[in-house]
């Protein structure tokens, strides 16, 4: 039996805390083996088990960003995974439906995501976009700088309420995530 979890932040146990650093590590071969978030925490988390056992994740950025000088709340997704053996069994898709129905609740303009591979997103209706996009840089603990420059490699959004994604300068007001 599968289940999925909204969870604070603050909420996360030292124990589930470790399951999760587990499966980011399985995940993402790169990944810092001795925390459970890359840059920053994220706000919240959904977190999918079978019975006892973490199966998949999806950490969650909730902020205000500007897109051309214009105002737009968002959900940025972070380190959507799952397990190796429950792969293909659409549990990422049912994480993205989740959080567009979290969106669409709650004020939320659109989604994004920066992902290397971009199959699962434009499959769930995301588009990459070729914006010049500004962030606080972070490295270590330590903000390094801003940069700014085009992401159109990896940046997707998804649009969920009537406000229109520009061409333009996107400022993240915060770190990339």
């Amino acid at each position: 039996m599968m289940r999925i979890e909204t969870i604070p932040e603050y909420e996360i146990s030292r124990d589930v805390n470790q399951l999760i650093i587990r499966l980011l590590v399985d995940s993402f071969p790169s990944y810092p083996p001795d925390r459970s978030y890359y840059k920053i925490l994220p706000q919240f988390r959904y977190l999918v088990w079978a019975d006892e056992k973490l199966i998949a994740h999806m950490a969650i950025e909730h902020r205000v960003i500007t897109n051309t000088g214009i105002p737009a709340r968002i959900f940025g997704l972070i380190e959507v995974c799952v397990a190796s053996p429950y792969r293909g069994q659409k549990i990422a898709t049912t994480l993205l439906q989740q959080i567009e129905k979290l969106g669409r609740t709650s004020k939320v303009d659109f989604l994004m995501t920066f992902a290397d591979d971009h199959r699962l997103y434009a499959q769930n209706g995301y588009q990459r976009v070729a914006n010049i996009c500004r962030w606080m840089k972070v490295h270590e603990h330590e903000t390094t700088g801003i940069d700014e420059r085009t992401m159109s490699d990896c940046m997707m959004v998804r649009q969920i309420s009537i406000q229109k994604w520009h061409d333009g300068t996107v400022d993240l007001l915060g770190y990339l995530f």
